[in-house]
């Protein structure tokens, strides 16, 4: 198909699927996550528009919810990386998880900061276990550790990370420090 046919289908396409694919992401990810999620799945489209089927309007939208499908959790892992992040503040001494001041923004620069500082090691049993969401014995085969080896370099990493916090002093200003 000539570039110009490409492109007119292409437009036809997403103007017919648009609204969609993008109810179809805000029941998933919420009002706030649809816009973002609804504008990959169509770059997605684009790039790969010689894969799409185009002689049938449901397989169309159904190719597009399965791309959708992709963002959509692809967004859901960023939130749970969120999630899991204000997890490991809340278990830290109260004096570094702030008074409720600070935006999320701050909060996830300063830990994010802090944990480019540690020890790689400290970094990645973190990581492993805030982020990627492992449990203690998982965290032990990726390692090659015990369990309890693990958990104690992951009470160490945290006190770390902890300490490191500390030493930013984000919150430093409202202590009086």
């Amino acid at each position: 198909m000539p570039e110009e046919d490409e492109e007119k289908w292409f437009e036809e396409m997403f103007r017919a699927f648009y609204e969609p694919v993008w109810a179809y992401a805000a029941r998933r990810v919420g009002l706030a996550g649809a816009d973002d999620v609804a504008s990959c799945t169509f770059q997605t489209a684009w790039r790969t528009r010689n894969r799409i089927p185009r002689d049938d309007d449901r397989a169309v939208v159904a190719w597009l919810y399965r791309v959708a499908w992709g963002h959509v959790r692809n967004a859901t892992r960023g939130e749970g990386r969120r999630q899991r992040l204000m997890a490991l503040l809340r278990q830290l001494p109260p004096e570094l998880s702030g008074d409720g001041t600070h935006d999320e923004e701050e909060v996830r620069t300063a830990m994010e900061t802090a944990m480019a500082r540690l020890r790689p090691k400290d970094g990645e049993i973190l990581r492993l276990h805030y982020w990627e969401d492992l449990a203690i014995e998982e965290i032990g085969g990726v390692l090659g550790l015990t369990p309890n080896a693990v958990r104690v370099r992951l009470c160490r990493a945290r006190m770390r990370l902890a300490d490191m916090l500390r030493g930013m002093c984000l919150w430093c200003e409202e202590a009086g420090r």
